[in-house]
């Protein structure tokens, strides 16, 4: 039998991929540091920085995990496949315990353990009927009143297309409405966001702060004519995040609480 597409990607995911994406790794710490600050630490912000136990599927080079540890968190955990990535991972966030594994079975053998658990731009890798099994395991493996953060790319985006096809181990795509639609299925309060983008640094960054209200309220115009709906549609934000609590039989709506 020949070899699964989805292993042999993967098993060369940083060569054939990622370091045509990420060359500068110092450029890309600045670019998440920014990030997390604007959209994850409105959200994990309140938490108790020194107790807070953070895991990050899929963490890739650790720039997220490096970023969470300048904002303050001392108990990050990070898991991904590729072992390039982990040792990567490893020199970029060394104040975090970094794993190679795999994610579905580290979460069943961690029950009622995090805090949070953090996704970003990894459930589109993911085949649409492994999606609920996986939200289900993360559920199992928070805590106690326990955040799933799950960030992922917005199919509405301006420029979704591309951001749909340039990685051929992408499976699906999301809009706000389908993110959220998959989170409730498992777990409770959900809520889904836009991301704020970090602005760009000199004077490119300068010149798109200044042009970009006008576009988008030009764009947002152009939406109302349309009609139809388009106005409510998310085309200026590159990714959605969506946030939820452990679920536990109680918390379930009463259509969905076991019998």
């Amino acid at each position: 039998m020949s070899e699964n597409y989805r292993d042999r990607l993967f098993a060369s995911y940083h060569a054939t991929h990622v370091q045509y994406l990420d060359a500068d790794d110092e450029a890309k710490k600045d670019w998440f540091d920014a990030y997390a600050r604007a959209n994850y630490l409105p959200v994990i912000g309140p938490l108790d920085r020194s107790v807070t136990e953070i895991l990050e599927l899929a963490c890739n080079k650790g720039f997220l995990l490096h970023a969470l540890a300048t904002l303050g968190f001392k108990r990050l955990r990070g898991i991904d496949l590729s072992a390039d990535d982990v040792a990567r991972a490893q020199q970029i966030a060394p104040h975090a315990t970094i794993i190679r594994g795999e994610a579905l079975q580290y979460l069943n053998e961690n029950p009622n353990r995090f805090d949070v658990i953090v996704l970003k731009a990894l459930l589109e890798h993911v085949p649409k009927d492994q999606i609920i099994p996986l939200l289900e395991a993360i559920n199992l493996s928070l805590g106690p009143g326990g955040m799933a953060v799950i960030d992922v790319p917005n199919m509405d985006w301006i420029a979704a297309n591309h951001e749909r096809y340039m990685d051929f181990t992408h499976e699906t795509g999301f809009t706000r409405e389908s993110l959220a639609q998959v989170m409730r299925t498992v777990f409770a309060d959900v809520s889904v966001r836009p991301s704020n983008e970090p602005p760009e640094a000199g004077l490119k960054g300068f010149v798109i702060r200044l042009l970009r209200p006008v576009i988008l309220t030009f764009g947002g115009l152009t939406l109302r004519i349309i009609g139809e709906g388009a106005s409510e549609v998310w085309w200026h934000c590159r990714s959605v995040i969506a946030t939820g609590k452990k679920s536990t039989p109680a918390s379930m709506p009463a259509s969905e609480s076991p019998s």
